[in-house]
């Protein structure tokens, strides 16, 4: 199984403390069950934007393999296999969009998403594009999935049997809510 790339993880900084109580458990100076009790507890410790991703990626493929999504997909639809460059051109559309407090799917600079994809190097039969702005990815994918069937909208693109591979972008905004970009597309082989 794939992995994305994680360009925009962020690992808290270490500070000269932990140091020093690593270098204790190591020489055995500390007992293990300290260790725990000298760090600081942080809360709302923000979820690594790649396990979301892949997280809303498990929930994509869950959706195209249930049954009761089966008169869509004729049962046709198979799992989307995960696309590096696809989630690099989805995850710069959402840091775009999270840093400069816009929601739309076209960019800044007036690009369509096909024309984002293409840029990439992606050669493609077609391509669609979700976009998100919520709390969550199951709530993203739970508000996709909600809309009307057989029409051509978020949960159309998901279930869309013609689309072969995908590519997930996730940024959390100044005010913790996520920007989740879904790329799909039908490589041209």
């Amino acid at each position: 199984m794939p992995t994305p790339t994680a360009s925009t993880v962020r690992f808290p900084p270490f500070k000269g403390y932990a140091a020093i109580v690593l270098a204790a458990l190591l020489f055995g100076l500390m007992p293990a069950r300290s260790f725990s009790q000298s760090l600081p507890q942080r809360a709302n410790v923000p979820y690594r934007t790649d396990q979301l991703e892949l997280q809303m990626w498990e929930l994509i493929n869950r959706d195209r393999a249930d049954p009761s999504n089966s008169l869509e997909t004729k049962g046709r639809a198979s799992a989307l296999q995960w696309d590096d460059r696809l989630a690099a051109v989805a995850r710069m559309h959402s840091e775009e969009m999270a840093r400069n407090g816009f929601f739309s799917h076209e960019s800044a600079d007036g690009n369509s998403p096909a024309q984002r994809v293409s840029m990439a190097g992606i050669k493609w039969l077609s391509t669609g594009e979700n976009i998100a702005n919520c709390s969550g990815v199951s709530e993203a994918e739970s508000r996709f999935m909600n809309e009307p069937k057989f029409q051509q909208n978020h949960r159309w693109n998901i279930l869309n049997v013609n689309y072969t591979h995908v590519g997930i972008g996730v940024a959390r905004a100044p005010d913790g809510s996520l920007y989740i970009t879904q790329e799909f597309v039908q490589l041209r082989k």
